[in-house]
Parts: C-alpha cells; structure tokens; sequence
C-alpha cells in the first residue's frame, strides 16, 4: 500500500475536523509568513543602524520587528496546540473504529494475529496512521508553504544568489525519492519484527508459570532474543537510511551555503547588496534547506506510515463473521430449544463440521464428549455466534440464527469458557459483568448459589477486593466458581459450559457438580467435557468425533465394531 493509497483509505477518519484542521494550518501559516517578514524586517533595523540616520525610525523598525516575532510566537503556539488536539481526537476515533470492528471478529482470528500483535496494530501502527492524515498533511503543508515563502522571498532580495540555492532543489529532492523507497521495505521488516516481539511478550508472561515448572525459561528467553534479533537489524537498517539521508542532505546544505556565501558577497562588493540584505538573503536561505529537509524527512516518515497503515488496512479488510443482515430482528418468545440442523463448516480444505445435527432442550443438560480436535469448541462458538455455518442452520425456538440480531442471540445464550475470564476490577464487579446493573443483593444470591460466598468473604475486601488480571490470586475452583456466578447472575435461557472441570482436582470438580446443576436448571445447556465425573448430570449424551455427530450408544457400537472387524483381519 502507498502513501497516497494509504491516505485516500483513511482521510474519512478526519471527517468534522476540516475547520480545526484548517485552524490550526492558518495558525501555522501565519506564524510561518511572520518568521519570513521579519527577516525582511530585520535587515532594514541592521542598515538602519548602520547607518544612524534617524534613532526614531531605527526604534520604529525594531518595534515592529519585535512585535511580527510576537504575533509568531503567538500564532506557532496556539496552532501547535491545535494541532495535538486534533491529532489525538483522530486517534481517538481510529482507535474506537478499530476496536469496535476487531470485537465482531470471530475468536479464532484474534489467536492467529496474537495478543501482542493487536496491542501493537491498536497503538504504535494507529499513531502512525493519524500521522498519515492528519498531523503528517498539515506538517507538509506548512513545510512547503515555508519553503516557497522563503524562495520567493530570497528571489525579490537577489535572484541571483536565489538562483544558487534553487538550482540544488531537484537533485536533493531525487535524493528524498530514493531513500523514501528504501525506508518502505525497512520499516515494514521492522513493524513486523516489533509485532512479534510483543507477542513473544505477552506469551512468556503469560505462561510464565508453566515456562518455571518445566524449566523452560531460556527457551522463552532464546524465542524472544530471535525477534530481538530481528528487530535490531531492521532498526539498524532504518538507522543507516536516516543518517545516510542525514548526512547527503548536511553535506550538500554544507556545498550550497558556502556558494550562496560567495554569490552574496561578489554581490555586496558590486553595490548591489547592502549588508542588512545579505544578512536577511542569509537568513532566508538559512531557513529553507532545514525547511527542504523537513519536507524530506516527512515524505520518510510518511512512507513508514503507509506500512502501519497496510497493517490496519488488513484488519479491517476482515468479514465479521456474524453480521447481521439488514433485516434481522431480535429474538423474541419464550422457547429457548436450540436446533441444529445438518450444519457444516470448513476451515479451508479441512472440514470441521460434517452435517452436524442436535436438539438442546429446556430442562435438559447434553454431554458432547470426543476426542481434543473434534470440533467441539467450533460448535459452541457456533451457538455462540461467533461465527456461521457453510451449511445447514441453526434455531433458537422457531427462528433461524441468520434471521436474527448477533446481539440478541448472546442475550439468550451464555458461554462459560474452559479458561475463565476474571478481569482487572472488584470480585462484585466480575461476577455483574454480564449485568452491571445487578444490585449487591443479586449479586450475592448468585455466589451463593455458585458455591462462591465463604471463600470471597475471606478475601481482603470481601466483595470489593481488587482482582489482578486473569485472577492469578485466585485458585482455579475459585476462578471457576466466579465465572459460574456471572453466568448464573446473567439468567439466559441457554447455557454453553465448555470443558468447566478442566485442570481441577477431585475435590474441587466434585464441589463445583452441584453449583452446575443448580446453573443447569430449567436451561437448555450444552456441557462440553472429557470428565465422566460431569457425564453423570447430563440427560443425554452425544459424540463428535472427526466432525460427525453420534450418540455415545452408537459410537460405543461402531468402536466395538471396528476393533471386532480389526481382530478378524489380524
């Protein structure tokens, strides 16, 4: 993606900004056009005093030099600062986009891009987009305003020293091309390498306790000095185009100068030049090689910017996967029966899903046991509406999922993961996440009922006390238990448990049996598990093995068979 492709993509973001934006360029502009004039300004003061004529005219010029430097000042103060503002708000609002966008993602792209990864693309690649359109534009505007200002200016002081300095524009600016070309393929290497150390981050940390059991922290240490690695030579690499750059473009300011010096002094020694000119035509082309430089510089800051955006261009080039269609309406009536109807789904050639069919009852609790791969966690987010089938359909009562709002289905269902969410806030506040509006007493009937009230009153706090992310403080039957409260206190009709005894002892699975009836009841619950400890709560159970769906009666059967068939053959 190039700049200019990149830019025409993401300049919606600056929509309602446009009379900020040109605030903050006219404050800039202005206070450009002073630094100009009083330049111009100031070699009248250095000849008249010079030449001491009149003390009065010599006061009058210095006042009004002193004042354009003011209003300058003034101006370049108020427009920066207008300037940062819409900067952030633009950020604000590519932020918010982003995320709102990323959240109606299926779960499973978030794992493939990385928690590290999307941290990065919601920051540093955001900031460098908002520069792209925003605050990069308005750089640029103001850089070549400044620069044609100050040629225009050194033109009506002497056209022929003017004429020196011009003459180096062309061949500075080919130089600008060709290390903005090189800096594209170099920052794009070093966007990727930054995403994948924040992954390798965010995994090390969180899987820290396991990297210490196994004593695998060099491993972790060895995958993250590879990125580290990788990220060095790319940021050595951008770091030799930008002193390279650096150093052609000093140089050849270092060449021009020393010509226009000589250019300007022939020309004060024939009478055509005073020296307040020539110190004003100095100061002038003084100012337009760092303004030539900048402008440079900001076309290489905004070929670094097109690859962020690139980045987050590919994020938002993804579907959501439940969209809602323009005429979905939201789940209304009083039967909860789930219906799976010959579903299919396909994770490229690989077939996840094969024809998949299954009631879920009011009342009634269904085991879906099978081997890890099976595609029993695909089904939940199906139910979920995570994400949609390639074929067949699913019904919450008599309405097909694809008639209905995302947002509404998730009203009616409740998903209680393997790995329970416990987020960085109050023990109360986690379990009202799915309610916020829930009072202390609701909330509290529903800790009690998750078998959660005893331990939570002998925390600190009680129900205030503060929660680390991810609940590390906490025992995994604890953090269960929490999790079970925010699903009881939600109250949907449909309840997906997925793998709830995972990782826990004996006595602590068979503590939580009883709290799961109690969150089961008059529900129509899928309960995805190895555990035959669970399977014994369960009406009915079913298995899913290489996408098909079997009742365990006829998958004991079919096994049996095939060993019975195996052993004749033998």
């Amino acid at each position: 993606m190039t700049a200019r492709e990149a830019y025409r993509r993401f300049l919606p973001a600056l929509r309602g900004e446009g009379s900020r934006f040109a605030l903050a360029a006219t404050l800039l502009l202005i206070a450009t056009a002073c630094e100009i004039l009083a330049i111009f300004v100031l070699s009248d003061v250095i000849d008249g005093a010079l030449s001491a004529d009149s003390t009065i005219a010599f006061a009058r010029l210095a006042a009004v030099w002193l004042l354009i430097t003011a209003i300058s000042t003034g101006a370049d103060y108020y427009g920066q600062v207008f300037a940062v503002a819409i900067s952030e708000r633009v950020v604000l609002r590519l932020r918010d986009g982003l995320f709102a966008h990323v959240q109606r993602l299926n779960p499973v792209i978030h794992r493939r891009f990385g928690l590290g990864d999307m941290v990065t693309r919601h920051s540093s690649d955001l900031e460098a987009v908002e520069y792209l359109i925003g605050s990069g534009v308005m750089q640029f505007i103001v850089a070549i305003t400044n620069t044609v200002g100050l040629v225009v200016a050194a033109l009506i002081m002497s056209w022929q020293v003017a004429l020196v300095a011009i003459a180096a524009v062309p061949v500075l600016w080919a130089v600008s091309a060709f290390y903005g070309r090189r800096q594209t393929v170099v920052t794009r290497d070093e966007r990727t390498a930054n995403a994948d150390i924040a992954v390798a981050v965010q995994s090390a940390l969180s899987g820290h306790e396991t990297a210490v059991a196994y004593n695998q922290q060099r491993r972790e240490h060895a995958r993250l000095h590879r990125h580290g690695v990788a990220w060095r030579g790319a940021r050595l690499s951008q770091t030799r185009i930008e002193a390279g750059f650096g150093a052609v473009m000093g140089f050849g300011q270092v060449v021009v100068t020393l010509a226009i010096a000589v250019a300007g002094v022939w020309q004060v020694r024939q009478g055509s030049l005073s020296v307040g000119q020539l110190l004003a035509l100095t100061g002038y082309l003084g100012m337009l090689y760092p303004k030539m430089q900048e402008l440079a510089e900001v076309r290489l800051s905004l070929a670094s910017a097109a690859v962020s955006a690139e980045r987050i261009a590919e994020l938002l080039d993804l579907t959501p996967t439940d969209a809602d269609r323009d005429d979905a309406v939201a789940h209304s009536g009083l039967d909860h029966t789930v219906s799976v109807r010959d579903v299919t789904l396909r994770r490229g050639d690989a077939t996840v899903l094969d024809r998949v069919s299954l009631d879920l009852h009011p009342g009634r609790i269904t085991a879906l046991v099978g081997p890890s791969g099976a595609g029993k966690s695909t089904l939940a987010s199906l139910l979920c509406r995570f994400d949609s089938p390639d074929t067949g359909t699913i019904m919450l009562g008599e309405k097909v999922y694809a008639d209905l709002t995302g947002q509404s289905i998730r009203d009616h269902v409740t998903l209680l993961p393997q790995q329970p969410v416990i987020k960085a806030t109050t023990v109360a506040d986690n379990i009202a996440y799915g309610r916020p509006d829930a009072s202390r007493t609701e909330i509290i009937g529903a800790a009690l009922a998750a078998d959660a009230d005893s331990f939570i009153n002998e925390l600190p706090d009680g129900y205030d006390t503060a929660l680390d992310e991810d609940g590390l403080t906490l025992s995994g039957g604890q953090r269960q238990r929490i999790a079970m409260a925010r699903a009881i206190l939600r109250d949907s009709p449909v309840l997906v448990l997925d793998e709830p005894t995972s990782g826990l002892d004996d006595e602590t699975a068979q503590r939580i049996l009883e709290p799961l009836r109690r969150l089961a009841q008059g529900r129509s619950t899928l309960l995805i598990t190895h555990d035959p400890r669970v399977t014994d709560i369960a009406d009915d159970v079913v298995e899913l093995r290489d996408g098909r769906l079997t009742t365990r009666e006829q998958a004991l059967n079919l096994r049996s068979h095939s060993s019975s068939y195996a052993t004749k053959c033998i």
